[in-house]
């Protein structure tokens, strides 16, 4: 009896306002996205499990919900959606001009433990940006991530920036087995002072790392991180990741907005397929992020066609719980028409624009 009267753990039904509401946030951040020339793909609800693993990584096979059709094939529900774009990119739309702007809106699913700000069926909207210059790309979706929050009036976020670059080219200079980087990733990640120093006391490493990897979870703030980062660091790709923070952090103060852009260097979360820029997006109403995004040039090769891609989604869900008050539809009353012999009445007020309700 159970399976008929409840819904299965980290789902939800929304009904009336609730569905009206998510419609509303949807189209005025759809919005934004075709304002700067972004175009809606409707991307399928499952593809071949491999799709994900190839893109995700797999790492995260575990969050699959997968299955075996009729014929044998292994497919699993999206995850996410950035995978199956790209793939599309790299396949139906390869000569296609580029830059090639893309939004997409809809439910992933993945397996995990429900609890406060996670769900394992969520809504996102975001945009991809294909082949165009890296540089104005990743300047130009922060720019969309900025306006989509002034266009559902939020006036206080924060956008958290980092470079899995400036992370990568300190541990290219560090011979650490692939399980001792993912436990360094995941104590950064954390903040976890402790944890850096319990996990550092057993890698074999000289001082001087040690004291970069210890200064990492500090490295956040404005342009004087910046400065701070580069007395650390002195290999080439450390140093052209700080050099790319630095330039979006001045285009940003140019235009007035550097109060929204925390340089993160701390920031190094994310599935495998991140190459570059890597940011959060947070408001203080919530304790975790409402958007997230960065660049993965290596994943579009992965299907085939070589470009660099940029791109963020937002979490539908997070943002309802603080904009869904501004965003409430305000509809004229309906007509009360009288169901027996009225529906001429009713056809009437319908084609002149009114809502209309029949009394049964």
């Amino acid at each position: 009896m159970k399976s008929y009267t409840q819904i299965p753990p980290g789902t939800q039904i929304l009904i009336g306002p609730a569905a009206q509401r998510r419609r509303v946030l949807e189209r005025a951040i759809c919005s934004v996205f075709e304002g700067w020339s972004y175009e809606e793909i409707i991307p399928p609800i499952f593809d071949y499990y491999d799709v994900f693993i190839k893109g995700m990584g797999a790492g995260l096979e575990k969050q699959l919900y997968r299955f075996i059709d009729s014929e044998g094939n292994m497919l699993a529900l999206r995850p996410e959606f950035t995978s199956l774009v790209a793939k599309t990119v790299a396949t139906r739309l390869a000569s296609a001009p580029k830059p090639i702007r893309l939004f997409y809106s809809g439910e992933v699913l993945r397996f995990e433990q429900p609890k406060g700000g996670r769900q394992r069926e969520f809504a996102q909207i975001g945009i991809e940006n294909y082949g165009g210059a890296s540089k104005t790309a990743d300047v130009e979706i922060l720019l969309i991530a900025v306006e989509a929050f002034e266009r559902l009036g939020v006036s206080t976020f924060q956008i958290n920036l980092g470079s899995v670059d400036f992370f990568g080219g300190i541990m290219d200079r560090i011979d650490l087995p692939a399980e001792d980087v993912a436990a360094l990733k995941d104590v950064l990640n954390l903040k976890d002072q402790s944890g850096l120093e319990a996990l550092l006391g057993k890698l074999p490493l000289e001082e001087r790392r040690k004291n970069i990897l210890r200064a990492i979870p500090h490295l956040t703030g404005g342009r004087a991180v910046i400065e701070d980062a580069r007395k650390l660091v002195r290999n080439p790709r450390s140093l052209d990741a700080l050099d790319h923070l630095e330039e979006i952090y001045s285009i940003f103060e140019r235009l007035n907005l550097a109060e929204h852009l925390t340089i993160d260097l701390g920031e190094i979360r994310g599935f495998d397929y991140y190459t570059g820029i890597l940011f959060r997006a947070y408001v203080p109403e919530l304790g975790f992020e409402v958007a997230n995004g960065g660049r993965y040039d290596g994943l579009p090769g992965v299907f085939g066609k070589d470009l660099p891609a940029v791109g963020f989604s937002f979490s539908l869900d997070r943002l309802e719980q603080i904009v869904a008050p501004k965003l409430t539809a305000v509809e004229g009353e309906a007509s009360v028409v009288d169901g027996t012999g009225g529906f001429e009445k009713a056809l009437q007020l319908r084609r002149s624009g009114k809502a209309v309700k029949l009394c049964l």
